[in-house]
């Protein structure tokens, strides 16, 4: 009888110790096809916003020496990195202007990359033979914290990222980490707020958590058992030893 309470005990601890695997599932929900057209998602309307860096590319029939504002590899030596770029993006000052050459100031706050470069451009055409012009933010990046393997800063060239892809990035949530309950932290117009986005589902798909922003900033929260310590907790010793009382106790009763 007393061998069943202790291999009682060793099933009980081994269930303790492990994570449901309920709980690490991201989108459990079942997608039915009437469901389809409800995740026509609306990607994050990224505007021009005070203090942006922004990237200017023209180009032009005209020849080079002819178009200020060209951004050849000669000119800036051929470099296209982040910290390439950012030593020559024009910063939209508090006013929400740029100043450009020829141009001057220039406002550009609460458009969007391609309505402003198609404003840039409209002016461009009193000084260039059909100019063509392409804006894009430099140094957009993310911030994930919490239980992910790889904390940290994250930049990102593409024009859209979606919160699992910047998962991907951080090397993915943890085992004790909680998907059930991230946190996106988000400042708009000079408000800062927070929401919660349940990662495990499927209707997260649909929502405006899906498609992040720039300098949005991500943080996991660790599930409970993770503060009770069951992740460095030495359960292999634990139950080692167990197992050999039992056989020591079996064998002294024997």
């Amino acid at each position: 009888m007393r061998t069943y309470y202790w291999l009682y005990l060793i099933f009980s601890l081994s269930f303790i110790a492990c994570v449901p695997q309920k709980e690490i599932v991201y989108l459990q929900d079942e997608l039915k096809s009437t469901q389809i057209q409800e995740f026509n998602n609306e990607k994050s309307k990224d505007v021009i916003k005070a203090f942006d860096q922004l990237y200017i590319q023209v180009a032009s029939f005209d020849d080079g020496s002819i178009n200020f504002m060209s951004n050849d590899a000669n000119r800036y030596g051929g470099g296209r990195s982040e910290a390439d770029l950012a030593m020559v993006a024009y910063s939209v000052d508090v006013d929400g202007n740029i100043d450009l050459p020829i141009i001057g100031k220039f406002k550009v706050i609460g458009l969007k990359a391609n309505e402003a470069a198609e404003k840039i451009r409209e002016e461009l055409e009193l000084y260039l033979n059909a100019p063509s012009v392409k804006v894009s933010f430099v140094n957009k990046s993310i911030t994930v914290l919490g239980s992910v393997q790889r904390p940290g800063r994250y930049f990102y060239a593409s024009e859209y990222i979606n919160i699992l892809q910047v998962l991907g990035m951080a090397g993915d949530i943890t085992e004790y980490g909680n998907r059930k309950y991230a946190v996106l932290v988000r400042e708009t117009n000079n408000v800062v707020s927070k929401e919660r986005i349940d990662l495990t589902s499927v209707s997260l798909l649909g929502s405006k958590q899906f498609y992040l922003q720039r300098n949005d900033i991500i943080y996991v929260e660790p599930l409970k058992r993770r503060h009770w310590g069951f992740e460095t907790f030495p359960w292999a010793l634990i139950l080692s030893s167990i197992t050999t009382f039992i056989l020591i106790a079996d064998y002294i009763k024997d």
